[in-house]
């Protein structure tokens, strides 16, 4: 029997714990032990993917080709209004609210949640179910669509919450606050109408790039052999209109690391944005995007991987690295080629931060501030300052 999605994302865990370096018999020797089904050659294959782009959560295979094609910007495939980013939490589902189903959520949007079950859930289009995640009241949702898998055996759903996900989020006094000290900041200073599709857009690549960072610590936790725990970021306020800013409070790791790759990339960033087209009016249907901001997006994502900057940037983040870990001496294997931290950094947030500074979205300007007198720690002639 070929392994299922929980398999595959079990073995995934195995190989990203162990850096990569198993064999596939390690994999499936490990996955026996755990009662799991083994993967086929195809699968660990795609294993080397995901550890080379970066990712921390396991994706499924067919879901990763359409991701890597369009460079990082998911498509959504059934015209859903709000654009997807992979998941793989652990989630449960229940009809009543009494008996629940473990799941995992393979990805999710503002609104909600493409789900597959551990076992078979038979259910109809347009039931209301429960949906338990860890940080979050149970979250009312409707299904939007079902499929049973090949042998019958699990149950994939898409999900969408009455409310945004977000309003169903638990308030955590115990949130480490003391490592909120960190002010993402993004600003528009241009007149005009705001175009909320616009909005979604820069806020999901900026929930993209504030996770990916998070992943980088978590990663060098790993490594390092220490246990520092990332303050999730919190939504202090936003405004609409002209001018509009959005300011999120931001784990001070994150800050640090931030600021250092933004000030990098900051000089590269402004001689793209000479030579950034100007027109860009031909619309992606349902999609919120034009073809030549996607385009675009490819083009930076090669030209900032062409332009070396990656190990510029690595090197630079080793003394911030040191500074949140509070530590002088750094392991070797930190940044190595073919390691996690070089991926994600490479994969993940180098792109994104690409898009941002010198992509579509001209009118927006993100700043990095210390919480303590709102100074700016960042620097670059497009950063805004107080």
């Amino acid at each position: 029997m070929s392994a299922e999605f929980v398999d595959a994302l079990k073995g995934y865990e195995y190989f990203l714990k162990m850096r990569g370096k198993v064999t596939i018999d390690d994999i499936n020797l490990y996955l026996s032990r755990e009662g799991r089904k083994t993967i086929k050659q195809r699968t660990y294959i795609h294993y080397r993917k995901l550890i080379a782009n970066g990712f921390r959560s396991y994706i499924p295979i067919n879901k990763f080709d359409i991701f890597q094609a369009l460079g990082q910007i998911q498509m959504a495939a059934d015209r859903r209004r709000y654009q997807r980013w992979p998941s793989g939490v652990n989630v449960r589902i229940s009809r009543n609210g009494k008996d629940w189903v473990n799941s995992v959520a393979i990805d999710k949007s503002l609104v909600g949640f493409g789900i597959t079950t551990e076992r078979k859930f038979p259910v109809n289009k347009g039931t209301q179910l429960y949906l338990q995640i860890d940080g979050y009241e149970i979250v009312p949702v409707i299904i939007v669509w079902k499929e049973y898998d090949i042998d019958g055996k699990s149950t994939r759903l898409g999900v969408r919450a009455f409310e945004f996900v977000a309003k169903y989020q638990i308030s955590d006094e115990k949130a480490l606050p003391d490592r909120l000290t960190g002010l993402f900041t993004l600003s528009r200073e241009q007149e005009g109408i705001l175009d909320w599709s616009n909005v979604i857009r820069i806020l999901g690549k900026t929930d993209e790039l504030l996770k990916s960072v998070s992943e980088l610590i978590y990663t060098l936790n790993d490594v390092i052999g220490t246990n520092v725990q990332v303050a999730s970021p919190e939504l202090e306020s936003i405004k609409f209109g002209s001018p509009g800013a959005a300011d999120i409070k931001i784990d001070f790791g994150v800050a640090e690391i931030l600021k250092t790759i933004l000030d990098k990339l900051q000089h590269w960033g402004d001689e793209k944005k000479r030579y950034r087209e100007e027109t860009r009016k031909l619309e992606l249907e349902n999609a919120n995007l034009s073809i030549e901001t996607v385009r675009n997006a490819i083009n930076l994502r090669k030209d900032v991987q062409a332009a070396g900057i990656t190990d510029d940037v690595a090197a630079a983040l080793l003394e911030p690295i040191r500074d949140v870990f509070k530590t002088n001496k750094l392991p070797a294997a930190i940044f190595e080629e073919g390691g996690p931290e070089k991926a994600i950094l490479r994969e993940r947030i180098i792109p994104v931060v690409a898009e941002l500074i010198a992509g579509d979205d001209s009118d927006f300007r993100i700043s990095i501030y210390e919480i303590r007198g709102k100074r700016p720690i960042t620097g670059g002639q497009r950063l805004r300052r107080s």
